[in-house]
């Protein structure tokens, strides 16, 4: 039809079509723009983000290594107060709740590890600080809490670990037949166990066959 339409009326037609959905366009132009915008602001700030988490963490890896256990804390409250949601801020509390035990501020470190229990979006490390909070408990005469907070594996990379905690757990109860089957477990679930982990080993051979 179009074709029979001298180029004065297209125009016309055009401009019309223009002047009814020019704001349906330019909206859409618009929530593009911001969207973008929006994007790159995201990109840029999470950038910044890691970028100073990274510095404060090589920080605290320096005082670290010379020993400094003060500088170290300090740095790790730092990377926890400012970007516990990095990865960094995660490794932080780790830090932090080893200091608490060294210091044995137990509750601080359960804190600590429990905090990464539920904040974590890292299932590898929410597992070992599954492993470490019942360690924990085992050391605070509380094993069944630690068999309980073990009961719940998310990655099995970690299964032959959290079956020897368990097998600790179980000593401590003076339950020497599940002990040894967890020590069992432990072994056949790590590769070449007697070699690399010869305590492992030894737990299981010091244990009796008899229930």
């Amino acid at each position: 039809m179009t074709e029979y339409l001298t180029e004065q009326e297209q125009i016309e037609i055009l401009k019309n079509w223009i002047k009814q959905y020019s704001l349906v366009i330019l909206g859409g132009v618009l929530i593009a723009a911001i969207a973008i915008s929006g994007w790159r602001y995201w990109q840029d700030r999470q950038y910044k983000i890691l970028s100073h988490a990274s510095s404060v963490f090589d920080d605290m890896l320096t005082v670290r290594v010379q020993n400094n256990q003060t500088a170290t804390l300090v740095q790790a409250k730092k990377l926890f107060s400012h970007y516990n949601q990095t990865t960094y801020g995660q490794m932080a509390a780790f830090m932090i709740a080893r200091n608490a035990i060294l210091k044995k501020n137990y509750a601080e470190a359960e804190k600590q590890l429990q905090w990464i229990i539920d904040r974590s979006h890292i299932p590898a490390m929410r597992e070992i600080a599954r492993i470490r909070l019942a360690r924990l408990m085992i050391a605070e005469q509380k094993p069944k809490e630690g068999i309980k907070i073990l009961d719940y594996v998310e990655d099995d990379t970690f299964s032959g670990l959290i079956d020897e905690v368990k097998g600790d757990a179980y000593l401590s109860m003076k339950d020497t037949k599940m002990a040894r089957q967890a020590y069992q477990q432990a072994l056949n679930e790590l590769p070449n166990a007697e070699t690399i982990r010869p305590l492992l080993q030894m737990k299981y051979d010091n244990l009796s066959t008899e229930s």
